[in-house]
């Protein structure tokens, strides 16, 4: 692969900067309210760390913004990496060339992350929709137009639509970004603020050729947040170019309708200041849509997320919308919490079975004081999410009794310039006919760091900080009730932020994740599909990028101007936290992140589209 380095000198500080990151680990924030969360470990920087379980990339930014602990945490010199005056590419760099289309309209060097996919036919016509973290909302309104060609965004929750040939070849139709939510306050009716789309996007196509996204939904001048869904309507598909959410009105999009779901609005301005600062906050939504005809709840749309408390824990909630976005909750809020008594529930993730049954999983984090024992679990329910079964375990790693007592759980690479943490992923499949929530084949893959630090003289060792890591894999054939004994299915590289989706159509299991085994030096990385057309009991590899990422090519994608650096990146948001994939009558649908193409002489983080056997 020919490429050239933005800055020769980078490398360097980005080093050091590691260096910084790893040493500088931030501890627990002081303005946590219960008295024993004092102890409390965290993955998260402040003022995310006095929260345990871990919090999205998205999630960090959202509460550094409506958090007075940020101020004192952003350098002096903290600014954009601009291009004064640039009107093309000044550098001579040219961009790369992989098999796989660049996902966005965007002629800005801001980078975009955090992809989310979804595809539907309508008219003999096949649609893929990608959804995006989109940091254009956090520096352009601010820049020269020749530094955002394409303007500013009023949102970071982006889209983007295009179209596929029956040769396969995707054709990028439009991007924009998903209109927020005017509110008013719940302790004072007359104030209206106004909700941002606030990214970790999720996207699901509903059966009438719609599709849903669902995305944090964050006032960064009050810190009311919460939880919110958007459905598209025909003219999202039919003319795409006018789907535009005007800056002056943002909460307006013709192509998209949104309602809010679950949240806190406690909080509101006096004299310019927010007061009443709600100390809940909800992160890391994820959905999937019923899609069986014969089920009660057809076309309805679940959504999991992670609920923050303000005593550092956290718990799993669950709401259903129906095609007409009426939503009801499930689980949480004035009910019982979807993850039973554990204390640091994160990451809740939903899958819905060919027969309506609904599956959701979640990872437990610890305790007060440990980042393990990490214990992923299970509970499912028949259609419509009211009756779900006892709490079941998977696997568990990190510490004795643990299945894998000597792995643990990611933070992020000594090798890599981006955040990432132990993720789950979920998906089901089985007979549409079949009745009950036990008669679904279950799929679930974690990762997990199962090596030390790359650079040896690094001590102590920061759970995370990792040489290698493993996708780990199981399976359950009775809908969760048991499961297998997990193995690894890649190992001995950096493998990271794992997804797991099955083909309807054939029942194919298809396993992305990001993995370094294609350099030498444990470093560059690719996207890899493990597929298996035996119902998951063995697998085939598939490499889905033609050639090799180099995650230092972007300079935004790591903080080291920062005093105590965490090994995130300079401008958010960032790589993690994950990726995905929908598979469909034979064929793989990847979005993820790479730095392939070079817009005003920077290699920088954008989403792409890879289409590929299934």
């Amino acid at each position: 692969m020919r490429r050239r380095h933005l800055v020769e000198g980078i490398l360097i500080a980005l080093f050091v900067g590691m260096l910084v990151a790893t040493a500088g680990f931030a501890g627990p924030s002081p303005s946590a309210t219960a008295s024993n969360v004092s102890a409390l470990v965290s993955y998260n920087p402040a003022p995310g760390n006095r929260f345990h379980a871990p919090v999205s990339s998205i999630g960090l930014a959202g509460l550094a913004d409506s958090h007075p602990d940020y101020l004192a945490q952003a350098p002096a010199n903290a600014n954009p990496l601009t291009n004064p005056g640039a009107t093309a590419d000044p550098s001579g760099m040219t961009s790369v060339s992989v098999n796989a289309m660049r996902f966005i309209q965007d002629g800005s060097y801001m980078p975009q992350s955090e992809t989310t996919v979804g595809v539907t036919t309508s008219g003999g016509t096949t649609f893929v929709l990608g959804g995006v973290n989109d940091a254009r909302f956090f520096f352009c309104s601010a820049l020269p137009k020749t530094d955002c060609p394409d303007s500013w965004t009023v949102s970071l929750s982006g889209f983007s639509l295009a179209s596929v040939s029956s040769g396969g070849t995707p054709t990028l139709l439009a991007s924009n970004n998903l209109p927020g939510i005017l509110y008013r306050s719940s302790v004072n009716s007359r104030f209206v603020g106004f909700l941002v789309s606030w990214g970790d996007p999720s996207i699901e196509a509903a059966p009438n050729g719609a599709f849903y996204y669902a995305s944090l939904a964050i006032d960064p001048n009050t810190g009311n947040n919460g939880i919110m869904i958007a459905e598209s309507n025909a003219q999202l598909l039919s003319n795409p170019t006018s789907c535009v959410t005007p800056q002056d009105t943002p909460w307006v999009n013709p192509c998209w309708t949104t309602k809010f779901v679950f949240g806190s609005l406690t909080g509101f301005l006096v004299g310019g200041k927010a007061s009443h600062v709600p100390g809940t906050f909800e992160d890391k939504e994820l959905i999937a849509v019923d899609q069986n005809p014969s089920s009660s709840f057809f076309g309805d749309v679940y959504i999991s997320w992670d609920h923050f408390n303000p005593d550092g824990t956290s718990a799993s909630y669950l709401a259903r919308c129906d095609p007409s976005l009426n939503c009801v909750m499930l689980a949480g809020g004035a009910l019982p919490a979807l993850s039973g008594p554990d204390p640091f529930a994160g990451f809740t993730t939903p899958t819905v079975a060919p027969n309506g049954a609904l599956y959701v999983t979640w990872c437990n984090f610890g305790t007060f004081t440990t980042l393990g024992p990490i214990s992923c679990r299970v509970r499912g329910s028949p259609a419509g999410g009211n009756a779900f079964g006892p709490i079941v375990d998977v696997l568990s790693f990190e510490g004795a009794g643990t299945t894998f007592p000597n792995f643990s759980g990611l933070v992020g690479f000594a090798t890599e310039q981006f955040r990432t943490a132990s993720i789950p992923s979920l998906a089901s499949f089985g007979s549409a006919s079949a009745s009950g929530a036990g008669s679904n084949s279950l799929y679930f893959v974690i990762d997990a760091c199962t090596s030390g630090n790359y650079y040896g003289f690094l001590a102590p060792a920061i759970p995370g900080n990792c040489g290698t890591s493993a996708i780990l894999y199981a399976t359950s054939t009775n809908g969760g009730a048991t499961w297998s004994t997990p193995t690894a299915l890649a190992d001995g590289t950096v493998n990271v932020q794992p997804w797991v989706t099955v083909d309807p159509s054939n029942g194919n299991v298809s396993v992305v994740y990001y993995t370094t085994q294609f350099d030498p030096f444990n470093h560059r990385t690719d996207v890899v599909s493990q597929y298996s057309t035996d119902g998951g009991q063995t697998f085939t590899e598939y490499r889905v990028t033609s050639v090799s990422d180099e995650p230092n090519s972007d300079p935004a994608m790591y903080d080291y101007l920062a005093a105590s650096g965490f090994g995130g990146s300079f401008i958010v948001p960032q790589y993690g936290d994950y990726f995905q994939a929908v598979a469909m009558n034979g064929v793989l649908y990847v979005s993820f992140t790479g730095n392939y193409a070079v817009e005003l002489g920077t290699f920088q983080a954008d989403p792409f589209l890879a289409i590929v056997p299934g």
